[in-house]
């Protein structure tokens, strides 16, 4: 055998003696499992908007008290059933008593109720609440009649322009 022979025959036992070798070192390959969890949160989409209440002009000499009505329009994409809840406002001393105010800490009490008669106060609370259902497919919209009353206007109520501010929720 040659010198040329002799390498190669080395070369090739040397390649085959380090590729047995790498097989017996590699580690074993180990499968681990875990979970992964799968949600989908589908929602409705309702809005809600409202028109003002507005009492107009009160002339302090010949009204005592006055009534006015606005709307509350419940949006909904598709099926609904919701409640309409109104809180007391921004000028509320306490609770369960609407006021609005001059800004000078001068303030007329009011109220809105869900019924025309003004018997049925529209709150916060499940049963003061309107509930409605709104049933087209793809969607639709339902308006809500609110019923306001101001009183308690005399000679001595300071003048000026009275506001309040209600926040309308929708819950779903």
């Amino acid at each position: 055998m040659g010198k040329d022979e002799s390498v190669i025959k080395n070369l090739k036992m040397s390649v085959g003696l380090s590729a047995l070798a790498g097989l017996a070192l590699a580690t074993p390959v180990i499968a681990n499992t875990g979970d992964m969890p799968i949600e989908a949160n589908v929602v409705n989409t309702c809005s809600v908007s409202a028109t003002a209440l507005d009492f107009g002009r009160l002339d302090i000499a010949t009204i005592t008290q006055k009534d006015a009505s606005a709307t509350v329009t419940v949006s909904c994409f598709g099926v609904a059933v919701f409640r309409v809840e109104l809180d007391d406002g921004s000028n509320a001393a306490v609770i369960g008593q609407r006021r609005m105010t001059n800004g000078r800490g001068e303030y007329l009490t009011y109220e809105v109720y869900r019924n025309n008669r003004r018997t049925q106060r529209w709150g916060l609370r499940p049963s003061s609440a309107r509930n409605g259902v709104i049933v087209a497919r793809g969607g639709g919209s339902t308006d809500l009649e609110a019923y306001g009353r101001v009183s308690g206007i005399t000679p001595a109520t300071a003048t000026g322009i009275y506001t309040d501010m209600l926040t309308v929720t929708v819950t779903l």
